[in-house]
């Protein structure tokens, strides 16, 4: 396994705001092209002479993406919200009817945990925002009232791309599977260009395969409880890397910050980790298997990665322990 150097500038690190981070390679290594998308940093790496048409077909496809399925800005997702709320049927697109069938059968298999029909619930704890200013949290019999609806992706019906709610408070926020969704639809784009070896850097969420100057792709685990990285690990292949923490949107209610990652059953933000990072062949599942290891908690993260089928786990607690799944511990550096 290929380490790089444990000396780092932040000036050579790339997703740092988020949960991981690019450690540093040579400059001639590798394009890279950013934009910025989904509310965060795009970075596109692609090592060697590759055609600067497929970086650019690849961000308009991203940027539809990101123009279409934001929770609280116009678009394909919002249309639907409005006749979810509204109790009307609503024929919506097929990528959006896709993604509801797959984000389902995660829902199911988490019981719960990962579950993008409460974005009414996000909403109500003002996290469909750009920035995240300080307020107060909702009153408890405004919670009480979505938790009792225990809005779910099974309360839809898809008759084709026709899509029938049975409970207007089911509405959809896709920020906790959108982003390895767009990833896992990047690589293979770039694959059908041609293309074997890049790196894509969404917002924190990594995906790549090939190699990068012939070597695999290092990739840093940032610290919840301090600057610098917990861990790094050397990416072989097509694999994602994906972290859900408690520190990436924060908003200070009630002079308490409070994650946007929420408990869907208790209607609340997540406690029990600061952070859960997946190691996956798909992007998707690795997206919506850490935010459910994340609302799972200290007591049942294990018995969840076992039914979401991810057996390469990294937990870290509020208190700053960390436990890795025996796939995935021969594979991290532990960073002092």
């Amino acid at each position: 396994m290929h380490e790089r150097p444990s000396a780092l500038s932040r000036r050579g690190w790339l997703g740092w705001a988020s949960g991981l981070a690019v450690l540093p390679w040579p400059a001639q290594a590798a394009q890279r092209e950013t934009r910025t998308l989904f509310g965060s940093p795009v970075d596109l790496l692609l090592p060697g002479a590759a055609p600067r048409a497929a970086a650019e077909d690849l961000f308009a496809g991203l940027a539809r993406m990101n123009a279409r399925w934001n929770a609280w800005k116009p678009g394909d997702l919002d249309d639907l919200n409005a006749a979810l709320r509204a109790g009307r049927s609503h024929v919506t697109t097929p990528a959006l009817a896709s993604m509801i069938r797959s984000a389902a059968t995660l829902e199911r298999a988490s019981d719960g945990c990962f579950n993008p029909a409460i974005g009414g619930l996000v909403g109500a704890w003002g996290f469909h925002a750009d920035v995240m200013r300080a307020g107060s949290a909702p009153a408890e019999s405004a919670i009480a009232a979505w938790t009792a609806a225990r809005p779910s992706l099974s309360q839809l019906e898809l008759r084709g791309l026709t899509v029938v709610a049975s409970s207007r408070r089911v509405q959809l926020d896709f920020g906790a599977y959108a982003k390895g969704v767009a990833l896992d639809w990047a690589l293979e784009r770039l694959a059908r260009q041609g293309i074997r070896d890049a790196l894509l850097n969404l917002g924190g969420n990594l995906a790549a395969m090939g190699t990068v100057d012939g070597r695999a792709w290092a990739v840093g685990i940032r610290d919840p409880h301090g600057p610098g990285l917990i861990a790094s690990l050397a990416v072989h292949g097509r694999e994602a890397v994906v972290t859900s923490g408690t520190y990436e949107r924060v908003r200070v209610l009630d002079g308490r910050p409070c994650t946007h990652i929420l408990d869907p059953l208790r209607g609340v933000p997540a406690d029990g980790f600061d952070s859960v990072t997946v190691v996956h062949r798909s992007a998707s599942l690795a997206d919506a298997a850490a935010t459910a290891l994340l609302v799972a908690g200290p007591r049942q993260w294990q018995r969840m990665a076992r039914r979401l089928g991810v057996d390469q786990v990294l937990v870290v607690d509020r208190a700053g322990r960390h436990a890795a799944t025996a796939a995935l511990a021969p594979r991290l550096h532990w960073r002092a």
